[in-house]
């Protein structure tokens, strides 16, 4: 523990929740569907969606969360977010422990506490935006990225283009200095990067390559990257409190470190290279909740469409889920689940499955924060953390991560689709 940080009081360690149990996501009418050519399953109707998705009991979801719990009284993390659903069932939010140490912290709300996504920004802000722009014929995947930023015309860096930075597979390093007076000669510096190898040889995951991919994607926008998506995804979506580096009067925000007068570091991104950005990058910088976040996870497995409003088309979707012609493990801004085993719940079932889901997508961020869909159980998990907030644990957030999402699929998986679901107790 730092000296110059106060210790956690007693109630960091007790059972200091909140629940929230959300009704049926998109209402009774609209139905999750998981698209054949993406998730391997077909379609069915309305009538047969809602009788077939099962529900969390209460127990289920302690069970589910019990890995978080117990970080946060390890004194891993204060506190976290967790947002649960299963197709078109109920969503469960559950807020453990509190946004910081010491006696003045709130509690953790799952749909009011504010968290800064770090690269969850690359999928929910970045690669959505591109999804828009595609849409609207603004930007094609296999364009040249020298088409949006000039000074890539030249040499080898030429052949790069959108659907190689989506997938990591630029050749453009993983960070970079961003030296300059001002933002745009920052993007310069960005844009100025050595390639190795060439475009699509290897994956390296690049914050640089999606620093220059949300630069594209304003520029094909033609209006500010944070502008277009409250307009175009955070507004229609009801995501009221996502948005590009609130600012450290954020009184909602979870803190991810303190500042050396000890005031608390909230509200302003804590990666570095969004920092020299202004807060407004395309690899870093949005700040949401598990709430929002839910929101957006539900529309992507809705086709495209929550509570009646439809934000792309079920083919983008579709497109950017699936699997990419040159063998990437990366979709189009999604990450693969399964590079490792978990643990279930129970000790004779691990052994029969070794990861959690060989289909899973989704991402995480440096803060602690992830989001992962499973197409096969149609069971998803956003989990946001602040474990860069000092004092810590050990750093077990990757374990953590892929125990509740396990255990969520594991729960799913194991009731089957054809099971009445338990009453909820929540």
């Amino acid at each position: 523990m730092s000296d110059n940080l106060e210790a956690p009081d007693s109630r960091q360690f007790g059972r200091r929740e909140r629940r929230i149990t959300v009704g049926v996501i998109g209402g009774a009418t609209l139905i999750l569907l998981v698209l054949r050519a993406v998730f391997g399953s077909s379609a069915i109707d309305a009538a047969q969606a809602r009788e077939a998705f099962p529900t969390f009991s209460s127990g289920a979801i302690d069970l589910v969360v019990d890995p978080v719990r117990a970080q946060i009284s390890a004194g891993a993390f204060p506190g976290a977010s967790v947002a649960i659903g299963v197709g078109g069932g109920e969503v469960h939010e559950v807020g453990m422990g509190y946004t910081g140490w010491g006696k003045n912290a709130a509690a953790v709300d799952p749909r009011h506490t504010v968290y800064d996504l770090a690269s969850l920004t690359k999928l929910v802000a970045t690669a959505s935006a591109v999804m828009l722009l595609v849409e609207e014929g603004r930007m094609w995947l296999d364009d040249p990225i020298w088409v949006y930023i000039p000074e890539f015309k030249a040499g080898a860096k030429a052949q790069i283009t959108i659907r190689h930075l989506l997938t990591h597979t630029s050749g453009l390093p993983a960070g970079a200095i961003l030296r300059g007076d001002s933002r745009e000669e920052r993007i310069a510096r960005a844009a100025r990067s050595s390639i190795y190898p060439p475009a699509g040889a290897r994956e390296e995951y690049s914050d640089i390559g999606f620093v220059l991919l949300g630069e594209a994607a304003e520029r094909a926008a033609g209006e500010p990257l944070p502008d277009y998506l409250q307009r175009k995804l955070f507004q229609p979506l009801g995501m009221t409190s996502t948005r590009f580096s609130p600012g450290l009067d954020c009184e909602a925000c979870a803190p991810t470190s303190r500042l050396r007068d000890q005031s608390l570091y909230r509200g302003k991104p804590f990666d570095p290279i969004a920092q020299r950005l202004d807060g407004i990058s395309g690899n870093a910088g949005l700040f949401s909740t598990a709430h929002d976040v839910g929101r957006f996870v539900a529309m992507m497995l809705n086709e495209g469409e929550l509570d009646g409003v439809r934000i792309l088309k079920p083919e983008t979707v579709r497109e950017f889920t699936s699997p990419q012609p040159f063998g990437s493990r990366y979709r189009l801004g999604w990450e693969v689940f399964c590079d490792m085993p978990v643990n279930m719940p129970e000790p004779e079932d691990a052994a029969a499955e070794p990861c959690a889901s060989p289909a899973a997508i989704g991402h995480t961020g440096w803060t602690g924060t992830s989001l992962w869909i499973d197409p096969e159980t149609r069971t998803w998990v956003v989990l946001l953390t602040n474990r860069t907030y000092e004092p810590r644990a050990p750093n077990r957030i990757q374990e953590v991560r892929r125990e509740v999402f396990s255990r969520a699929r594991f729960h799913v998986a194991t009731k089957g689709v054809n099971e009445p679901a338990p009453a909820s107790a929540d």
